[in-house]
């Protein structure tokens, strides 16, 4: 019996193993080709844009409906040092306003590589083409060099990169095009003829017929005259009035700048006459929050109490908050603050009377974030706290990797508290400010009263306790 139990096992064990090394190992297919593949590098921002456009060939002889990206698996990480904050995959032969599944696939040990699995809106005929657009953000990918500078000095930032597309299927012909601040690069990787040079951009390539997997890495160094804003921590609340028609939001911020750092003691002496003769600086001065049109009641606090340094343009398309932090923030630097903002409620909410009933049912639209430009945001919660009595029917946002989490909250004068829908995500950048959060509620228009009733109640039995109080007679006689 020892002797079977022990075969059976030997048996799992080989069957794990060949599991585990069939993965480790995986690799697509020779189902496509990719015929001209064209890479843009956008180095513009403090993090990292890329995008590419590609036509696909599918020489299987038979209909493909999947395609796999390859991404290196240092770019990607886990879940404490994840760097890739968005991909959106489009294709040409649909509504470009459309984007295609994206899942995780099956990673490579071998070759340091983590799969992507995309569902082509329709099975690719064998022979056929379609054209496949891909769009990256990812943070940390930049770096300071050198990472300590003096005060006046310019900042530099380097990048480090591959000249081909890292693909796992034969590329018959492909280009990287590398766009640069206004500056330009002041180093970069030369191979033979690459790069061509034009103005604030290089080109690499053309490159003909690279085979699967292909890698040359390249390193581009530019000068960089703005902080490389981090928001390591955002709590962002949102309250929700019925009977003051009200969307409350207040935001707390605690902001870095990543850039490089000073390498000797600040001088104000130093930072005041540069700004009088309109140098540039790496530190954070001031930034502009874009809020939504009708926001109203602005205020921007620190720990110290109100920041009086603003300006708030309440234009009626685009209303700007203009911040200035009490001190300029440069590498390695912190500050934290506090935003708020009042919106009228019937901007963001949508009734859909439910018969029978008694309580209506409400959709609330809210966009998922709102904040200052040319920001990476390493951990944003999103609370909505919904009236005292609303139950959730369903939540949605248009932006999918987050975490929920649902709990109640008695604020003042509550009774059975108020619902709070949290959501938490992390590496969101500037592009996940077109994302927004819907949330499905039924709310019955007698839970308004329950607050006056409470305190109406509470103020009628101290009235009467003191009546009855005072006319007990307390005194002491004979």
């Amino acid at each position: 019996m020892a002797t079977m139990i022990y075969q059976i096992l030997q048996v799992y064990w080989l069957l794990f193993l060949a599991f585990s090394s069939e993965a480790a190992a995986f690799a697509p297919s020779s189902d496509f080709q990719i015929q001209n593949l064209f890479r843009t590098v956008d180095l513009t921002k403090s993090y990292l844009r890329e995008s590419a456009s590609f036509v696909i060939e599918n020489i299987s002889g038979k209909s493909q409906n999947e395609y796999y990206i390859a991404v290196p698996s240092e770019i990607v990480g886990n879940a404490t040092t994840k760097h890739l904050s968005l991909m959106e995959v489009k294709e040409k032969r649909v509504d470009p306003a459309v984007t295609l599944e994206v899942e995780v696939g099956p990673s490579n040990e071998h070759l340091g590589v983590q799969f992507y699995k995309v569902q082509l809106s329709k099975p690719l005929a064998a022979g056929d083409t379609s054209t496949i657009q891909i769009a990256t953000v990812t943070v940390g990918a930049l770096e300071a060099q050198p990472k300590l500078i003096k005060q006046p000095e310019a900042q530099n930032l380097l990048w480090t990169g591959s000249k081909f597309v890292l693909s796992p299927y034969k590329v018959v012909r492909q280009r990287t095009k590398i766009k640069l601040p206004d500056r330009g690069a002041n180093g970069y990787s030369k191979i033979k003829n690459d790069p061509q040079v034009e103005d604030t951009t290089l080109t690499y390539g053309p490159y003909l017929d690279s085979e699967p997997f292909a890698a040359e890495t390249i390193q581009v160094r530019y000068e960089y005259h703005f902080p490389v804003v981090e928001v390591t921590k955002l709590e962002r609340e949102l309250w929700v009035s019925h009977s003051g028609g009200n969307v409350a939001t207040e935001e707390r911020y605690w902001m870095t700048n990543s850039g490089a750092k000073l390498s000797e003691s600040f001088s104000r002496l130093r930072w005041q006459a540069s700004g009088m003769s309109g140098e540039r600086s790496t530190a954070v001065k001031g930034f502009a929050v874009h809020l939504r049109p009708g926001a109203r009641d602005v205020y921007f606090t620190d720990e110290i109490g109100n920041v009086s340094t603003s300006n708030f343009r309440a234009d009626v398309r685009d209303p700007v908050l203009e911040l200035r932090p009490r001190y300029p923030i440069f590498g390695g630097w912190n500050y934290s603050f506090t935003l708020g903002w009042n919106h009228d409620l019937g901007r963001s909410l949508k009734v859909l009377p439910s018969e029978g009933s008694g309580s209506d049912t409400y959709i609330l639209r809210l966009p998922l974030l709102e904040g200052p430009d040319n920001t990476a945001y390493d951990v944003a919660e999103i609370s909505v706290i919904l009236p005292e009595g609303a139950k959730i029917v369903d939540v949605f946002s248009t932006y999918r990797d987050y975490t929920r989490e649902d709990s109640l909250l008695k604020s003042h004068l509550d009774t059975i508290g108020r619902t709070v829908v949290k959501l938490t995500a992390n590496n969101i950048v500037d592009e996940h400010r077109r994302n927004e959060v819907y949330i499905t509620y039924t709310y019955s228009p007698t839970s308004s009263l329950r607050k006056p009733i409470v305190v109406s109640a509470a103020i009628a039995t101290i009235f009467f306790a003191w009546i009855i109080l005072g006319r007990i007679d307390v005194s002491i006689s004979k």
